[in-house]
């Protein structure tokens, strides 16, 4: 996921993402990822709740969430300094709050968005990435859709993961229908 860092953020995003720096490291390393519009990026692990819901939700074996911002600069102190020790600072409540105004003010980059999603089994390798500007309003859209679904009973009963609902399944060629967002398959051939 890159996420632009000139977009203005709610609090609790903002808090949401300092906790994350703050929690110990899932041991997996720093990948580099051809991404659309935004160029070849390195991206480090960062505890998305994917990497847990998919492993448990679809079986899978191995799930690694990864972040980088659209500053390529920003990225490298923001995760130097994570390397460096701003994790476990973070842990304390007065620099968890520091930390959180600090992210909370800066503005420098843009409001695009892009995600990249890759999957192997054996050989086969399949990649599927989207970008857009945004990103807060194309997730609040991704909970509305969620919410009508819920709402007219389309769902099943129960708590569910959005992409173990196949009633959404078609959420992101809908958002980009609506220009919410532009669909792109880069070439997996070597790519990892």
């Amino acid at each position: 996921m890159l996420l632009g860092t000139g977009e203005r953020h709610g609090g609790d995003s903002v808090r949401w993402t300092v906790d994350g720096l703050a929690a110990p490291p899932s041991g997996a390393r720093p990948a580099r990822f051809p991404l659309p519009g935004y160029g070849t990026r390195t991206a480090y692990p960062f505890p998305f709740s994917d990497q847990y819901t998919l492993r448990a939700g679809l079986g899978v074996p191995d799930v690694t969430t990864r972040l980088c911002l659209d500053s390529r600069a920003l990225t490298a102190a923001l995760f130097g300094a994570r390397r460096a020790g701003l994790g476990r600072a973070a842990r304390h409540p007065a620099v968890r709050r520091a930390l959180t105004a600090a992210f909370g003010a800066v503005h420098v980059g843009g409001e695009g968005f892009a995600v990249r999603a890759d999957a192997w089994r054996g050989g086969r390798h399949a990649v599927h990435a989207l970008t857009g500007r945004a990103q807060s309003r194309v997730t609040a859209l991704v909970a509305a859709r969620a919410a009508r679904a819920a709402l007219t009973g389309t769902l099943p009963p129960g708590v569910h993961h959005v992409e173990r609902l196949p009633v959404l399944g078609g959420l992101p060629e809908e958002l980009a229908a609506d220009g919410a967002l532009t669909l792109h398959r880069p070439a997996a051939a070597g790519e990892r």
